[in-house]
């Protein structure tokens, strides 16, 4: 059972309330069911616990969210310990204990929580100028010459799926407030659209065809929708912009510095930082995060017609239904299509959970360390 509770007072839970110290108390059902045991010191839990349970998508008997995890971790712990108890045995205490551990977080030690990277706020931000963004991120050389194919023209899509960290509305709003107006939503299953975004135009996939299907359609109708933009952005719905009117006008001074077909991540992974401060060339196949690339129209054509795109989907197994960012990498290597990234990230990933494998944690090596709106905001 879930409970779906957004307060820990309507959890059901949350037994035996009680005020120690100051701080409120109560015992937690949810492990004493899971362990199979009615009472022990470590089911008695804090108000703050309660309330980061509540903050995280709704815990089962089967599936743990994180904070479950953590408090499970030290019971199942405590139990094996004292050679287990009446109801839970050693053994089953152990096997608990490596259970917990798989459903915590991979957090780096010096890695922020995703949760609370999601709720930092960038408003104060709102009146920086572009070149405030250049002076972290500088633009490359080559943006200067007037050669070069401006980005003044846009399309942008956002793709999104069932969460059950919904993430949806806070990514659209970052990008509205960006500067780009109007995205189009490309909703896999059944999502609700929050009443802030019921102005947007939409395309509903039912029932939901994948993560890599509902990509590959979705930049295929923006192109169909607008064959001449200059740029063709691709957002996943757990990016998180920086909500800057000068972030938009940041990145038509940037794009394309190059002549041809070119791909833009914006986002950078705490794998591909790099020591100069830039935008980079990224050296070998792209494989950490489809969070947020642009395409150039060159570059939108020859990935819809790439015979790597049509192999990716016939994979055996549900294969090719995920693993887009895997795709792009391999398709720009094969066609000689330079991907640029920048160093700090321009956007953030904000989810937790995976939308293709419940157990899938979108954390550390899938976090930027380094993003633009913590930079800013520390000068």
């Amino acid at each position: 059972m879930s409970t779906g509770c957004i307060a820990p007072e309507s959890c059901p839970f949350r037994e035996q309330v009680c005020n120690v110290a100051d701080d409120e108390v109560a015992t937690c059902s949810l492990l004493g069911n899971i362990i199979g045991i009615e009472n022990h010191p470590a089911m008695r839990v804090g108000r703050d616990a309660c309330d980061a349970c509540c903050d995280s998508y709704p815990p089962s008997q089967q599936d743990l969210n994180p904070v479950v995890a953590s408090l499970l971790f030290e019971l199942s712990e405590q139990i094996a310990d004292a050679g287990g108890v009446t109801g839970c045995d050693r053994e089953r205490a152990q096997e608990l204990n490596r259970w917990a551990e798989q459903s915590l977080p991979a957090v780096a030690a010096d890695e922020d929580d995703c949760i609370d990277i999601g709720r930092r706020s960038y408003a104060h931000l709102k009146g920086i100028s572009p070149d405030t963004i250049a002076k972290l991120l500088p633009r490359p050389a080559e943006s200067n010459s007037e050669s070069k194919s401006k980005a003044e023209t846009w399309a942008v899509g956002i793709t999104t799926a069932p969460r059950r960290l919904p993430t949806l509305e806070q990514c659209a709003l970052s990008i509205i407030d960006s500067g780009w107006s109007d995205p189009i939503l490309f909703i896999d299953g059944d999502v609700a659209v929050p009443a802030s975004l019921s102005r947007l135009d939409y395309c509903r996939r039912q029932p939901a065809l994948g993560a890599f299907p509902n990509y590959a359609l979705s930049l295929a109708e923006l192109f169909m929708r607008d064959p001449h933009a200059d740029a063709y952005m691709m957002i996943q719905d757990d990016a998180m912009f920086l909500g800057v009117p000068a972030m938009r006008q940041y990145l038509q001074s940037v794009l394309w510095p190059l002549n041809g077909p070119s791909i833009a991540s914006l986002y950078c992974s705490r794998k591909y930082n790099q020591q100069a401060p830039g935008w980079h060339k990224f050296p070998a196949n792209w494989v950490w995060g489809a969070v947020a690339f642009v395409f150039s129209r060159d570059a939108v054509t020859e990935f819809l017609t790439s015979p790597l795109v049509h192999q990716h989907r016939a994979l055996p197994d549900d294969q090719g239904l995920s693993k887009v960012d895997v795709l792009v990498g391999q398709f720009a290597t094969a066609a000689n299509i330079p991907v640029l990234f920048p160093s700090p990230s321009l956007v953030q990933h904000i989810g937790t959970v995976s939308t293709i494998w419940n157990f899938a944690r979108a954390v550390n090596a899938r976090q930027a360390s380094q993003f633009l709106g913590d930079l800013i905001r520390a000068h």
